[in-house]
């Protein structure tokens, strides 16, 4: 398949790297300046246009001459542009000159023109661009050769081009410094925005700031004039920013403008972008691209909107079910109760009302500040005893997340889709309406999948139509270059003589740099730069980094005297260590050569650092971690994976700075807008959202606590801080501000993400097969070659003295690669048939691997699939081959060599028996029904394993059957294995690894029925056996090719990821260390367990808290939260939760909290901790997953084209599927004929035309608005005005299905939307007459609208902006098989850790999230735990019962887990689990972007082919010589253009060959087609689309009869070498080498 998007990206970057690197030395400028026969030959050249003719100046200065020249131009075109229109209109536009893109306003000059004189920067000259020199315009040119265009018109109608004050005004305008003095204001401006508290400096500032900006508009008025011309100050839409700037100046001096103070701000703050072109470009390129997104935008909305009113639907006033406490009163009863249900009043004086939405009557739980909610149906909360569930009038979140009408479900279904905290909403939903709503909620996942892909390969796409142009600019550039370059090489006569580049070196003792002034000096630097340029200098100093890694690892609290001793002694070791390498390296290569590389630079920074540290060791708060920290940053100098991710921060800060300084600027406006609209409100309302009146963690009263909750947005969690502020201030204007937070902020995340995603992955996408290898590489080759030498000399030696014949394996000579892989291909398909009368060992060699219908046949041909070349004929020949019945020997060859008694003869006796007792065995292992039979089994123990819940212990019997059942799973398992190893042999079985899989859990069974017969099941050992068996479902991976695709990925992939998650863990070690040395022992605290954790007036520090421990106050304790940093490992686990957001609140909260060690916390002591955090997000979760991604995406597309193009997660019956779904979707549904009667007609007519679908549409969206406006609690008026609109819909709908049923006939039914229009109207009309027995026997009433909405996809055919997204969801149709392969290999995962969950944690105490929901006590809620793990929500709450210790668990109920398994299990389950989820995300949007481009080519592509091949074929014979093919499909443009080399590609198109070697232009236009459209594409259509073009005056195609193909005739040459070198080598076996000598050089094609 065509990887198209990272075969552009890859061709970009080689494009624009070439690009950048064209330069004409200055004799080579002079002379394309001066050569008038060079210019006539470079006539038509783009670039040599921009010259002047010859003998003229480059740059002349702008002149009232030059104005009339101008004018006359002018009038002189628009003359003859007249005359032309009079004439014909339609060639008007055709002959209108373009501008040219090289000198566009704010880029550099092109090369070729070379540099202005000084004297002429920053004055007026005349018009470079042919396009401009008959347009009334000049340019300036200002420093760095950037050109500036202004309007030859007098400005303001008052100052002309030659003006001084207009002059003036330009040379300001123009001047880098007048730029730099805009930014610093602005700068300075924004810092005051930020100084809040001093309004009587802000009210000066902003008059100056304001006379700054109202200078900056008059110059831009007076060197370009207001608004007459095409380049004026109004014309930019960028100068509209800074009118806007200045009007709102001065509003505030007229109104009080508020809140709407904003609107100064955010203008002010973007005039940031403004300022540099560059930063102004990437904006504009950022709002191109949110246009380019329209479809998508659309979809999105529409998607929500349905899913909404979906949940509005499903889930009205579900949320508002709690526990009421059972209070009986004397003057109600529970008939009262009852009559409250039914008409909503009771007849006592008792307020039922008040009481049960009383919160001292609701059940709470402790610690949350909602009371759960409950149901009454099955599966839903339970309320606990002494409570009833009552409808109430409040929803949880103050009210805010609920279904009761739109605008709430809308931001319900946002909240889920967002993924912010939905295991909260999920359990509400679970609780009050079972488990029906696990079913909402994963299809509201699955609509979310498919949304944020079609986001991605939106942005994605978006990213390349931008870049399009860019590339295609370069590669015209380009191409212009090289032809100006082979124009002047062919005039030249004479070589210029070479440059000498060689420096020369100063004189010694001259330069204070080089160290050179004695023989005995030189000798020692001469023995020095020997010692440190020995790969072995290299490797020890890694060796102490590493250790120096180690040590800092080492370091943890509280540790002793003696340890703080042994590790301060070495950290001086390290430093001298490095300290005297600094010092060699300097010595080895002078100062001179020693700072030129940037590393040793680097090097020397550290060093100098430490020993700065070293000298403040005595002062307190110097650490000297930070030259610890950075040492571990050398490692990247021979880390190539370190040192990817190092140029991926760089790229990020430098090359992808404009959009950074974009994503930062908007930060900036988001906080300075946030504490403008929210600073107040939070000051005044905050009792309305905390009891005790203070600010919460999170809230916009400063500046710093703004910026850091804008970033907790946009690391995804908003919800909660939202419903703040939504209590505190207007809840329109909270809304709107977080949701634009959140979508335009992810959107620039996005951005940033995937152009530095896609630049790094363009770079290099296939790597060389031989890497550079660094110092410490080579050492430890050598190393390797040493101890292999030692080796062998030693054993040598051993078996001389033993007497025996040395059996070590002599060296193998070097082969030819290739013809060794041929080799090997052809003894995998090769079958030779063996007797019964051969012995074992002399037919082991002979078996094959293929027709094996178990794992290991299979795993092989995987693992080892054929080269790109050879794959094809391979195939070909595995089609052919028999299954082979022939079991391999039984045993390896050292076990024949040393026991020969297993060599037995096969031909008679007992081994002819045991022979054909294998053949058998080795014919059921193959069979089909026996591996069907395996897969059975499996199933069915999984699904023992399900049953074996907290419950078992009162089912005797069910745990009878299921003990009964696992002693015959394990018993039939073990006769497959034995079978296998009759039938395979040992050495055969144990060479697979799922082999060893279905070994290793059968071993396990065995170990646990044994210790289960001795009566040491309830033991330790017995029930680790015994969860264990949990792996027992993992034995399905093996039986399915399509998870035997994926891990086969997966595992090719692995060695990189290793590597990426080796850089990753290396990084987060540096945070680790540094948070080690920052909060270790600081998160202790005092707390009492009856009333909570103690103020700090109250206890201080650890001593006042033993103190009231010794006062005995049994309740007290000092304690240390879960996550901490008091080691190395648990700062690795809070660094896990911080980078999956789950958890990491109570990280955050600890360490702002902290004071000093040993000391009480104290409510946000010191808040500038956040950016600890805040650096570890950015660098050790973005960065870090960027180069996880970026590496991953380079393994899958180097497997992608090793394999040639094949699909790496789809089998073939699987890419079959994918086709026939482009097949289905690309056939055009044919019209419906129309009807013979007159009436009928009429109406055919009638229900065709597009205005009648239209309107049925503008109905339909109606319809769904009717559903939008319910709610909740409406009164019965409005729901009678609702119920009669909808019967009137049904009319309506009812009346358009007669109308088509007429007109279409039975045509009717054979579009898919009708007969969706059909099932819709047909339960809406039952629903509507029989709403009882429908809801009884069939179908819910509330999922009668549901239906309803799904005739909303009739939109998608008329809105246009949606054709886009109709090809990114064909695309995202035909990558399902994939998807399913992984999503499957996903719930295997799932399934499994959920029984080992339920057989380890089933009894764990219900405390933070695990409860009555949440548990591992059965086997569902086991999945449901595990699925929210796997989208990572919640995780954090469900271990966190799992870490208890035994004070806060009781041992004697079996509640307490050990806390080391538990961490195990969800570290495993996390990583594992997330590799497979990104591994989705990657595959299935590589899929869509790769298959979005496989269309139909247009007829503009035709065309095109069409043109060059009449360039290969001027007679128009339809026919070219085969060896002209590759040029010509190089010189097609995209998308039928396959670049060189090609020849590779060509061969496996498989084109027929006519006689004389010559290739058909239908033939070469189907298998370009096919080649980009798939084996679906419409082939015949566009065959005969093309031969139309042929059959004037052509001799037909039906003459020519191909007698070969391309890919035969490879084979067939392929075949001749082979014969060739065979023969040559049987004539030099003979002694024939003089004939091999005489033979001509033909003889490959004689033969």
């Amino acid at each position: 398949m065509k990887t198209w998007f990272l075969d552009f990206w890859r061709e970009r970057e080689e494009v624009l790297k070439r690009t950048n690197q064209l330069r004409l030395r200055p004799p080579q400028l002079k002379r394309l300046l001066g050569d008038s026969s060079l210019r006539t030959e470079l006539k038509n050249g783009r670039l040599a246009s921009l010259l002047p003719p010859v003998g003229t100046e480059v740059f002349r200065s702008f002149t009232p001459a030059s104005l009339q020249d101008i004018t006359g131009r002018h009038e002189a075109k628009e003359t003859e542009r007249q005359e032309r229109t009079n004439k014909d209109v339609r060639n008007v536009e055709k002959e209108l000159q373009t501008q040219a893109t090289h000198l566009e306003a704010g880029k550099p000059l092109p090369y070729i023109l070379g540099d202005p004189p000084p004297e002429l920067l920053n004055c007026p000259l005349e018009e470079l661009d042919p396009f401009y020199q008959s347009e009334k315009t000049f340019i300036v040119l200002s420093e760095g050769n950037v050109l500036h265009r202004f309007n030859a018109e007098s400005s303001c109608f008052l100052l002309s081009p030659f003006s001084g004050l207009r002059t003036f005004a330009i040379r300001i305008l123009v001047h880098s410094w007048f730029r730099l003095f805009i930014m610093v204001t602005i700068l300075t401006n924004c810092g005051v925005m930020m100084m809040s508290d001093l309004p009587t400096l802000s009210r000066t500032a902003e008059f100056v700031f304001s006379a700054v900006y109202m200078f900056e508009v008059i110059i831009k008025i007076l060197s370009r004039g207001l608004c007459v011309g095409r380049l004026t100050f109004l014309r930019d839409l960028w100068n509209w920013l800074d009118l806007v700037v200045v009007i709102t100046a001065f509003l505030p001096e007229f109104l009080d403008l508020g809140k709407f103070s904003v609107l100064r701000t955010i203008p002010r703050a973007l005039k940031i972008i403004a300022v540099y072109p560059g930063v102004k470009s990437s904006a504009g390129a950022l709002v191109q691209s949110v246009k380019r997104l329209a479809g998508v935008i659309i979809m999105t909305v529409l998607v929500i909107s349905v899913l909404a009113v979906i949940g509005q639907q499903l889930f009205f006033g579900a949320l508002r079910h709690k526990c009421v406490l059972m209070l009986l009163h004397s003057n109600w009863t529970y008939n009262d109760l009852s009559s409250y249900h039914d008409n909503g009043t009771v007849s006592s004086d008792f307020d039922f009302h008040k009481f049960i939405n009383s919160h001292e009557n609701q059940f709470h739980v402790s610690g949350q500040l909602d009371p759960p909610q409950c149901g009454n149906g099955s599966g839903s909360g339970v309320c606990p005893h002494g409570y009833v569930c009552l409808r109430t009038d409040t929803n949880p979140n103050h009210g805010r997340t609920n279904f009761d009408s739109f605008g709430s479900s809308l931001l319900s279904v946002f909240r889920l889709m967002t993924h912010d905290t939905w295991d909260h909403l999920l359990e509400q939903m679970m609780r009050s309406a079972g488990p029906f709503s696990l079913i909402f909620l994963l299809f509201v996942f699955f609509v979310g999948f498919f949304v944020l892909v079609l986001v991605l390969a939106g942005v994605a796409m978006a990213l390349v139509e931008q870049e399009k142009a860019g590339v295609t600019e370069a590669k015209r550039t380009e191409e212009e270059f090289l032809h100006i370059l082979d124009v002047m090489k062919k005039k030249e006569e004479e070589e210029e003589e070479p440059q000498d580049h060689q420096r020369l070196s100063p004189p010694c003792c001259v330069s204070v740099w080089t160290w050179n002034c004695c023989g005995c000096w030189r000798w020692i630097k001469l023995r020095i730069n020997s010692f440190v340029m020995n790969p072995f200098f290299d490797l020890v100093i890694v060796t102490f980094l590493i250790l120096n890694c180690v040590l800092m690892a080492m370091k943890h609290y509280p540790m002793t005297m003696e340890f703080e001793g042994w590790f301060a002694v070495t950290s001086l070791v390290f430093t001298g260590i490095f300290t005297v390498e600094m010092l060699l390296r300097l010595v080895a290569v002078d100062p001179y050569g020693y700072f030129r590389v940037g590393w040793n630079v680097f090097d020397s920074l550290i060093v100098v650092l430490s020993l700065v540290e070293l000298g403040l060791a005595d002062h307190e708060g110097v650490t000297g971690a930070g030259s610890d920290l950075m040492r571990v940053l050398r490692l990247a100098r021979w880390w190539s994976t370190f040192h990817l991710l190092m140029k991926i921060i760089w790229t990020s800060v430098w090359a992808l700075r404009n959009l950074t300084l974009i994503l930062l600027t908007m930060v900036f406006i988001f906080t300075i807008v946030g504490v403008q609209l929210f600073q107040e409100d939070y000051s005044d309302h905050v009792c309305r959202i905390a009891v005790d009146c203070l600010l919460p963690r999170w809230h916009m009263n400063n500046l710093f606590q703004a910026f850091v909750l804008i970033f907790r947005i946009l690391c995804g969690e908003w919800i909660e801080s939202m419903f703040d502020c939504m209590e505190v201030s207007s809840p329109s204007v909270c809304s709107i501000f977080f949701i634009m937070v959140l979508v335009i902020g992810h959107l620039l995340v996005l951005n940033l993400f995937l152009v530095l995603l896609l630049s790094l992955v363009g770079e290099d996408l296939v790597t060389p097969k031989e890497k550079i290898k660094n110092n410490p590489m080579i050492a430890v080759d050598q190393i390797k070659t040493g101890v292999s030498w030692t080796r062998n000399w030693i054993l040598e030696h051993i078996w001389t003295l033993v007497g025996k014949k040395n059996p070590i394996i002599p060296h193998h000579k070097v082969v030819n690669r290739k013809e060794d892989n041929k080799k090997d291909n052809l003894g995998l398909t090769s079958v030779t048939s063996v007797t019964s009368d051969q012995p074992l060992s002399e037919s082991r060699a002979l078996g094959s691997n293929h027709g094996l219908g178990f794992p290991v046949a299979d795993t092989e041909l995987e693992l080892h699939m054929p080269e790109k070349e050879e794959e094809e004929q391979n195939q070909d020949e595995d089609n052919e081959t028999p299954r082979n019945n022939t079991p391999e020997a039984c045993c390896c060859d050292s076990c024949y060599r040393f026991c020969p008694f297993l060599d037995i003869d096969t031909s008679q006796g007992s081994g002819r028996v045991w022979s054909n007792f294998r053949r058998v065995c080795f014919s059921i292992a193959q069979h089909k029904y026996f591996d069907a039979f395996i897969i059975f089994i499996i199933l069915l123990s999984s699904a023992a394993l399900v049953l074996e819940d907290v419950h078992l212990q009162q089912r005797q019997l069910v745990q009878m059957l299921l003990n009964r059942a696992d002693q015959v799973f394990t018993f039939i398992f073990l006769l497959e294995m034995l079978l296998k190893w009759i039938a395979l042999g040992c050495r055969k079985y144990f060479t697979s690894v799922w082999c060893w899989l279905d070994f290793l859990i059968l071993a396990v069974s065995l170990m646990s029925l044994t210790l289960g017969m001795l009566g040491y099941s309830e033991l330790g050992a017995g029930l680790s056996l015994r969860t264990l068996r949990a792996l027992r479902p993992l034995r399905a991976l093996s039986r399915f090719q399509g998870l035997r695709l994926v891990l086969n990925t997966l595992g090719a992939t692995c060695p990189s990821m290793w590597d990426a998650m080796l850089v990753c863990l290396l990084v987060w070690h540096i945070f680790s260390v540094l948070g080690v040395n920052l909060f270790a022992g600081k998160f202790y605290f005092c707390f009492n367990e009856s009333g909570g954790q103690f103020l700090p007036e109250e206890v201080n520090n650890k001593s006042d808290c033993l103190l009231l421990i010794h006062e005995n106050f049994s309740d007290v304790r000092w304690k240390n939260t879960k996550l901490h940093f008091d080691n190395m490992a648990a700062g690795y686990w809070s660094l896990l939760q911080v980078a999956t957001f789950n958890g990491w609140l109570e990280v955050i909260y600890s360490a702002v909290d902290a004071r000093q060690i040993e000391s009480q916390p104290v409510y946000e002591s010191n808040v500038y901790k956040y950016i600890y955090f805040i650096s570890f997000i950015i660098i050790g979760c973005f960065f870090t997953s960027n180069l996880f991604i970026t590496l991953f995406i380079k393994s899958l597309d180097q497997l992608r084209h090793k394999f040639g193009g094949k699909h790496l997660f789809m089998t073939d019956e699987q890419q079959n599927f994918s086709i026939s779904v482009k097949k289905l979707f690309s056939t055009k549904r044919q019209s419906v004929p129309r009807p013979l009667n007159q009436c009928q007609a009429r109406l055919f007519d009638l229900v065709t035309q597009l205005s009648f679908e239209v309107v049925m549409v503008l109905v339909i969206c109606l319809n769904m608005v009717t559903l939008m406006v319910e709610t909740d609690e409406q009164s019965e008026g409005k729901e009678k005005v609702l119920f009669y609109i909808h019967f009137v819909f049904i009319i309506i709908f009812l009346t358009e299905f007669l109308l088509k049923i007429i007109a279409l006939r039975q045509h009717y039914y054979c579009d898919c939307l009708n007969v969706l229009d059909f099932v819709v109207i047909f339960t809406s009309i039952v629903g509507l007459f029989i709403p009882d027995i429908m809801e009884s026997h069939f179908i819910h009433t509330k999922i009668l609208p549901v239906l309803r909405l799904a005739r909303i996809t009739r939109i998608i055919h008329l809105v246009p902006y949606t054709r886009g997204i109709r090809r990114m969801f064909l695309a995202f149709v035909m990558s399902l098989p994939a998807l399913f392969n992984i999503c499957l290999l996903l719930f295997l995962l799932m399934f499994t850790f959920s029984v080992f969950g339920m057989l380890s944690f089933a009894h764990v105490k219900r405390t933070a999230m695990v409860n009555d929901m949440f548990n591992f006590e059965t086997f569902l809620n086991s999945m449901i735990c595990m699925f929210t793990v796997t989208a990572m929500a919640g995780w954090d709450r469900v271990l966190s019962p799992i870490l208890n210790t035994p004070r806060d668990c009781d041992p004697d109920r079996g509640d307490c887990v050990h806390p080391t398994v538990g961490l195990v299990f969800f570290t495993s389950y996390i990583t594992l689990s997330l590799l497979l989820v990104v591994l989705l995300y990657t595959t299935v949007v590589m899929e869509t972007l790769n298959m979005y481009d496989t269309e139909t080519p247009s007829d503009k592509d035709l065309q095109m082919f069409y043109k060059t091949w009449r360039r290969f074929d001027p007679d128009t014979s339809q026919i070219i010589p085969y060896s002209q093919l590759s040029d010509f499909c190089d010189a097609l443009q995209d998308p039928l253009r396959i670049p060189k080399p090609n020849r590779i590609q060509l061969v496996h198109m498989d084109l027929p060959l006519l006689p004389g070697d010559e290739i058909h232009c239908v033939d070469v236009l189907t298998a370009l087609t096919a080649r980009i459209s798939g084996e679906g594409g419409q082939t015949d259509t566009l065959t005969a689309r093309m031969e139309e073009r042929f059959t004037i005056n052509n001799v037909s195609k039906m003459s020519y009869e191909p007698i070969s193909s391309t890919l035969k005739r490879k084979q067939e040459e392929v075949a001749a070498t082979v014969i060739q070198k065979a023969y040559r080598k049987h004539l030099l076996k003979d002694g024939g080498a003089d004939e091999i000598t005489a033979e001509p050089a033909g003889g490959a094609a004689a033969v």
